[in-house]
């Protein structure tokens, strides 16, 4: 018995052997499927160089040695690649060096990096991959933030006196990108590549940003794109159908993200100082909202989030390499965590979330939050009512993470979940947030409203939100009514009106944050209180 179980033992052993030699006969170049097992714990900018260190469970390495690879951002991974860029023994910690050829047509600026060891001819990752996390640390500018007030505009440049006048901290504004694009005159070498932008363009955004600059207001610029058949190869990929309101940027292919990121890098340049100042950028507008507002293709909400958060990056990277000051957010709208019969509008919450994981995985950065908590409906000017149809809605605007949506009234929900430890910034600290729209209408022909009404709400909103100390900004929708939103939305949310009169909102925005007491209690009447503290506030 015991010498036919060594004979078992050893046919078994045999057969083993013979099944190895077979596969290795049949796959010689196959390499193994290495896990990953190191951890990129810093990528940055170090000098003239960019430093990567990881560490972990060594890796196995056949010849005892890691590889550092560059990977471009419309680069998918390391594919049949040979051309490694650094490399170090292999270890529980590891450190490499590679050059960053800043501003040369091998510039390291916008990549990503990944650790592989070579099995079988073939390099495998075995550490996640890791963007360069201090861009700022090439900047030749820094510009400060003038601090006025938390009250802001959504400007217009004919009125830009107003500003000053009415002691307005912000002046919000958007910028399209495929107009600078569609056209030349102004020439900028990028990366070893030459550029052409419109002149026109480029001289308008001189004017307009010199103007908000003279009257002491920190800029927050909102960056859009729109279709146009000669600058389509901005757009992504997927999102290249016409009738959309704006479009996701194009990080899919070469041609299409070096020209992005050479405008971003033009503008963040120009406009630090001389030409006035953009402190504040924004990407995209209520990205959260696909169809029609950032148009990326058809696709799943965190299939979208992840592909926003490498525009987000190249364009961050882009400004913060130019101006070490720049602040630059994301933007969602009031749907927190409302869904309905349109797909491509997610729940911002979501996309808030799943950016935010897309970003830490990949190197944190100082990304900010910008929200628009209009009131609900948009044309709702006495948003702390509900209206009939509305007020029955389950948790439509509630004071907890599971609200539907956002407005003036619970704004806390937002801080109180950027407090969570995922969402912090590098430095532990609650991120930059700023609420970049938020309008209330004199007149709308389904709910009763007018100029005094606006004015109350006005005062109401701004109080709301200045008293939550996480909010940074609050930007008024908007100096004067849009044509377009009275007749789409119902909203006349001016504070002078489309012919350029001043509403009674205009004197309300000059002293809602002040204690003048013709305006101090003015809207008190309106919200069904005898005084602030009765709805817990000063």
């Amino acid at each position: 018995m015991q010498k036919e179980r060594g004979t078992k033992k050893t046919k078994r052993w045999v057969s083993a052997v013979l099944l190895a030699m077979l596969l290795a006969v049949c796959i010689p170049a196959m390499a193994f499927a290495a896990n990953v097992t190191l951890t990129i714990n810093n990528c940055v900018i170090a000098g003239k160089d960019v430093t990567v260190t990881v560490s972990g469970a060594p890796a196995q390495a056949a010849d005892g040695m890691y590889y550092l690879f560059e990977l471009k951002p419309y680069e998918e991974g390391i594919g049949a690649r040979q051309n490694y860029c650094a490399a170090a023994p292999a270890a529980e910690a590891a450190t490499f060096t590679t050059s960053l050829d800043f501003n040369t047509a091998n510039s390291k600026l916008y990549s990503r990096f990944v650790v592989a060891v070579l099995e079988n001819g073939v390099f495998v990752p075995v550490s996640n991959e890791s963007y360069i996390t201090n861009p700022e640390a090439v900047a030749a500018k820094a510009t400060g933030y003038p601090v006025r007030s938390k009250k802001g505009l959504t400007a217009d440049w004919r009125y830009s006196t107003d500003l000053s006048a009415l002691g307005a901290g912000f002046a919000a504004y958007e910028l399209d990108i495929s107009r600078f694009l569609a056209g030349g005159g102004t020439n900028y070498t990028y990366n070893g590549k030459s550029y052409s932008f419109n002149s026109s363009v480029v001289s308008e955004y001189d004017i307009v940003c010199k103007k908000f600059a003279n009257e002491g207001c920190n800029v927050v610029m909102i960056i859009k794109n729109s279709f146009n058949p000669a600058t389509a190869d901005t757009i992504a990929p997927l999102g290249r159908v016409p009738g959309k309101n704006c479009y996701a940027m194009n990080v899919s292919e070469q041609a299409g993200a070096e020209k992005i990121a050479a405008l971003m890098s033009f503008l963040a340049n120009r406009y630090s100082g001389g030409n006035g100042t953009i402190h504040s950028w924004i990407i995209g507008n209520e990205i959260n909202n696909n169809s029609p507002w950032h148009y990326a293709g058809n696709m799943g909400e965190q299939q979208f989030s992840e592909y926003y958060a490498k525009e987000f990056r190249l364009c961050y990277n882009a400004i913060k390499s130019q101006n070490a000051g720049a602040r630059v957010f994301i933007n969602i709208d009031q749907r927190w965590t409302h869904t309905d019969a349109n797909t491509l509008a997610y729940k911002g919450r979501d996309v808030l979330d799943h950016f935010a994981q897309a970003i830490s995985a990949t190197g944190n950065i100082d990304w900010g939050l910008s929200i628009h908590p209009h009131p609900v409906p948009l044309f709702n000017c006495q948003f702390w009512n509900l209206p009939p149809g509305y007020s029955g809605m389950r948790n439509l605007v509630v004071h907890s993470d599971d609200t539907r949506m956002v407005n003036p009234t619970n704004l806390e929900v937002v801080t109180n979940h950027m407090a969570q430890p995922f969402l912090l910034a590098p430095s532990g600290a609650v991120r930059h947030i700023l609420i970049s729209e938020m309008g209330f209408t004199s007149a709308n022909p389904s709910l009763p409203t007018d100029q005094n009404i606006q004015a109350a709400a006005m005062q109401y909103g701004y109080k709301l939100a200045a008293s939550n100390p996480f909010i940074e900004g609050i930007v008024i929708h908007r100096q004067i009514d849009h044509a377009s939103e009275v007749a789409n939305d119902g909203m006349a949310v001016g504070i002078r009106d489309a012919g350029g009169a001043p509403k009674v909102s205009f004197n309300m925005f000059k002293f809602m944050d002040t204690a003048d007491p013709t305006y101090a209690n003015f809207a008190l009447p309106y919200i069904g209180a005898t005084s602030w503290a009765d709805v817990g506030l000063n």
